[in-house]
């Protein structure tokens, strides 16, 4: 039985990486000279606890984004991932994990949630995820991603001149061809691997990466986070 689960997820591992090179590697065969100087719009949002988003644009040329890509799907932890965005100067250098979890905490108050709140006697064992105050990292290849808030209001009202209010949310969808989800906490270490799948998270504190058409990243704190789709729970 241990041997068969092995196996399965070695087999969506490696679906996996295909999906993310098999096309960078068949577009630079194509053009060799002038596909790494293309340049790719990378956005970077930033999730406050007050539930604002800031977002910020970047532009790499698409040798970087392929990169980026493969350091961010090699790491485990969630300070790897903040280290290989600051050494693209997609974040600042003084972020670190100590304060996205306050954040995260304080944002869980504000929701009314604690550690006492959280039902851990009802774990689910089904390829579903439902976790409370957890460390989340979250791939998604091929999807989309929604936030659910005052983002129409607030775009309307930046149309007058002299205005530009930031981004309030108040639950976040992701989902896509294949997916990784991973939830961790101090004993414990979930992770979800869907082809397809959804995450919503509510309360999530952190750094999203949106490369538009290839991928999403989450990287943070979430108060809740919860996930389904075709495929394990590890």
């Amino acid at each position: 039985m241990l041997l068969n689960k092995k196996l399965l997820v070695f087999g969506v591992a490696v679906i996996f990486f295909a999906l993310v090179f098999i096309p960078a590697t068949h577009a630079n065969y194509n053009n060799e000279l002038n596909s790494d100087e293309e340049l790719l719009q990378v956005e970077i949002s930033e999730y406050k606890s007050d539930g604002i988003i800031e977002n910020k644009i970047f532009s790499l040329t698409k040798k970087e984004v392929n990169n980026l890509k493969e350091e961010l799907l090699n790491t485990i932890t969630i300070e790897e991932q903040l280290s290989i965005l600051k050494e693209y100067s997609l974040i600042p250098e003084n972020v670190n994990t100590i304060d996205l979890e306050n954040d995260m905490l304080k944002k869980a108050s504000s929701l009314g949630i604690n550690e006492d709140f959280i039902p851990e006697k009802s774990r689910i064992k089904l390829p579903i995820l439902l976790k409370f105050l957890k460390r989340v990292s979250i791939v998604f290849i091929g999807g989309v991603s929604l936030n659910i808030g005052l983002k129409f209001i607030i775009r309307f009202i930046n149309l007058l001149p002299f205005i530009n209010l930031p981004t309030l949310d108040f639950a976040d969808f992701c989902g896509g061809l294949v997916g990784v989800t991973t939830a961790s906490g101090l004993l414990s270490n979930t992770t979800l691997i869907t082809f397809p799948g959804i995450v919503g998270m509510i309360g999530f504190i952190g750094y999203r990466i949106k490369i538009p058409l290839l991928m999403n990243i989450y990287t943070g704190f979430s108060v809740v986070t919860f996930g389904l789709g075709l495929g394990i729970r590890i």
